[in-house]
């Protein structure tokens, strides 16, 4: 893939970027959507890092506005409260994760689905907290709630509709890959064309470092006890975007078991599979965001199938070692 250099891969999940930039370039951070967010950028622009966080924040601000399920007043949340069969407005960042979000449901015959709310609260992985292990019954009434195919997008008029009640948001899978590119785009709308985004492990990384070489983003393994350790391995990446999703991501241990975040909207349970976590690169990281999470719900034969869909996509899947250690071997 052009722009992307595998320097040595073997294990990774995480993404670790250096917290100081090295002369001649410039780093700004901060905190969004309960996690954090770095931008390494150069050459130095007509602004103070004051200024530049201030955009950014505002950028991800007005994100977190329409799809943040934690906002009490976001469209996300005004849609879920909708009554059936009432046309929804639907915003432009909205629109454009929605339309992502349904592209990628119809190609998985459901797999990654918007429509997950429900399911991700009763397991205790959203605002409701923490929850217990749901009965079947619980789990069997709920998976009546999710289904993309309850929901009817109007492009051409842009509204969301519910066919049928209790339907509720969660666009997650690839939210935050979206907000990636949105820093992104907003960074070239100043005038700044080299830089590494990073926001809570999805990255995007466009022009060169200063010295011309592509941009390094440093990698981690995690192991089943959830300790997570440097892997001495890197990619080096330019005008591409790259997203993680692994089982030891967001965790909750019940009566003594392990439940991942990653959850099943066939059978209304966490995945379990040997996969431990996949990356994946892609030419925005939206799709990179929306893939991995696909790509530990789906066996490797239909994956392939759709990815045969998009263009200049790479997939690194990591698989558990005997001794609960991640590794690609």
């Amino acid at each position: 893939m052009k722009g992307l250099s595998k320097v040595y891969v073997s294990t990774l999940f995480l993404l670790s970027v250096s917290c100081s930039a090295p002369k001649g370039e410039y780093l700004v951070n901060g905190d969004t959507m309960g996690t954090f967010y770095t931008v390494q950028f150069w050459p130095e622009i007509n602004a103070t890092n004051q200024i530049l966080n201030a955009e950014i924040q505002r950028v991800l601000n007005e994100f977190e506005k329409e799809l943040s399920n934690w906002r009490p007043n976001s469209w996300i949340n005004q849609f879920n409260a909708a009554p059936v069969d009432v046309p929804v407005p639907v915003p432009i960042h909205a629109y454009s994760v929605l339309k992502l979000s349904l592209e990628l449901a119809e190609r998985s015959d459901g797999f990654l689905d918007p429509t997950l709310s429900p399911l991700i609260n009763l397991w205790g992985f959203g605002v409701t907290g923490k929850q217990p292990v749901p009965s079947q019954r619980a789990i069997d009434e709920t998976l009546k709630r999710v289904g993309h195919n309850n929901l009817i997008f109007d492009r051409e008029n842009k509204t969301l509709t519910k066919k049928h009640p209790g339907v509720e948001l969660n666009c997650s899978a690839v939210a935050k890959g979206y907000a990636v590119d949105l820093v992104g785009l907003s960074l070239r709308k100043m005038g700044i064309e080299n830089y590494l985004i990073n926001i809570g492990g999805e990255v995007s990384a466009h022009g060169n470092r200063r010295d011309g070489s592509n941009w390094t983003v440093g990698l981690l393994k995690p192991s089943l006890d959830g300790r997570i350790k440097k892997s001495g391995e890197s990619l080096a990446l330019s005008n591409l975007a790259l997203a993680t999703s692994g089982q030891t991501h967001r965790t909750i241990i019940r009566d003594g078991k392990r439940y991942t975040h990653i959850l099943n909207p066939k059978t209304g349970y966490p995945v379990s599979t040997n996969t431990a976590s996949v990356t994946v690169v892609a030419q925005n990281c939206a799709l990179a965001d929306g893939l991995a999470t696909l790509a530990l719900l789906l066996d490797d034969d239909p994956f392939q199938v759709i990815l045969q869909s998009y263009e200049d996509v790479e997939v690194i899947r990591m698989h558990w070692a005997e001794e609960g250690v991640a590794s690609t071997k």
